[in-house]
């Protein structure tokens, strides 16, 4: 099995769904390990777009078992292996039960030390690298991708995608070293995107498309021939939940799991150029270990209202703190997802759209609220 690994910080998970699926559009049948869910954990593990069912999952869980205690017993002092690490050997394995060709796993933290960096890829793909993560990969955007690179492999293609100066430098600079080849690819202009059909919405997803393609291309290297007669109009069916995910009514809501500097900068462009001249009242929440000021500063000048909250999980930031960031506009503070989401519909004109952002937990939670099914297929 071919295996492509997809690290970076900003749209990891839209690269290695967009690279599914042209993929698929080729006849080649792909896992696809992602993290994390939104509303059910079998999201996380795909083949040919459709979640594992629950049965399989299950059936996953009871082969593990004893493997953990058999670990336990061969490596007493090592620790009980995480839920992560567990969950990645189990994707691999029901890749390889499904006779997939590719595996596109998506890093979970960092790379370097990240449990998936235990596969050897054929291709690495650097998505745009920004602050995330930094009480663990550090503050300096040179660090960060610094942990990043340690994906990279000897004599394999890194695609590496568009990168802040300080980033591109270090990637470059590893490629170099550990004698990896580095193909830069730039954003997909506009009709470029719509000879492929990308449905998703924003300049930064023409940047995950650029970025999928070369991974797609380059795995022709190793004997996965992407037939270039497919490419074309093959993203269309592509639908991608809680990224940019806009649901018609009145008010429209537009649910986006934005969570750091560069995604809440990549949706607040985003906000600006699909629905121009429309205020936009904000449902935000966020983890306590994200940097909760740079992401209020890129939503703030679109911001009419705020009504702040808690996503769930025991990480939660307290919507307190959220809300004495939010200066200069009306702002509220609320425990659950449910009554922040009911104020801001309620306060919402016909033409105003309510966005919930600054957590994917946080806009799974929403999309229970919303009565919208888990998606079983991407496409």
């Amino acid at each position: 099995m071919v295996c492509v690994l997809v690290g970076g910080t900003k749209g990891k998970g839209s690269t290695a769904a967009i690279l599914a699926r042209l993929l698929a559009a080729s006849g080649i049948t792909a896992g696809l390990y992602t993290k994390p869910h939104l509303q059910s954990y079998r999201e996380r593990i795909r083949v040919d777009g459709a979640a594992i069912g629950p049965a399989e999952l299950a059936d996953g869980v009871a082969r593990l078992r004893p493997r953990v205690a058999r670990l336990a017993a061969l490596a007493p002092t090592a620790g009980a292996p995480t839920t992560f690490e567990l969950t990645t050997a189990l994707a691999l394995e029901q890749f390889a039960a499904k006779g997939c060709t590719v595996a596109v796993v998506e890093v979970g933290l960092g790379g370097r030390l990240d449990a998936t960096n235990a596969i050897d890829p054929h291709v690495s793909v650097i998505t745009p690298i920004s602050h995330d993560h930094t009480r663990i990969l550090g503050s300096r955007l040179r660090d960060i991708a610094s942990e990043k690179a340690g994906i990279l492999r000897p004599g394999r293609v890194a695609v590496i995608a568009p990168q802040p100066a300080e980033a591109q430098r270090v990637l470059l600079a590893a490629c170099e070293r550990v004698a990896s080849q580095p193909r830069t690819v730039r954003a997909l202009s506009a009709r470029e995107a719509a000879r492929l059909g990308l449905a998703l919405p924003g300049a930064h997803q023409r940047v995950n498309a650029a970025a999928a393609l070369a991974a797609a291309r380059a795995l022709g290297e190793h004997g996965v021939p992407v037939k270039e007669d497919a490419i074309g109009d093959a993203l269309r069916p592509l639908r991608w939940p809680g990224r940019f995910e806009v649901i018609a009514g009145s008010p429209t809501v537009v649910l986006d799991g934005a969570h750091n500097d560069g995604s809440a900068a990549a949706l607040a462009a985003t906000l600006r150029h699909e629905l121009r001249g429309r205020r936009v009242r904000f449902v935000l929440g966020l983890m306590q270990d994200k940097d909760a000021r740079a992401v209020v500063r890129a939503l703030l000048p679109l911001a009419a209202s705020i009504d702040a909250t808690r996503p769930p999980g025991v990480r939660g930031l307290d919507p307190r703190a959220i809300a004495r960031l939010a200066r200069g506009v009306p702002v509220r503070a609320h425990d659950e997802i449910v009554d922040a989401l009911a104020a801001a519909r309620a306060d919402a004109g016909t033409r105003d759209v309510v966005c919930v952002t600054g957590s994917l937990a946080l806009v799974g939670r929403a999309r229970d609220v919303l009565g919208l099914p888990v998606a079983e297929r991407l496409w």
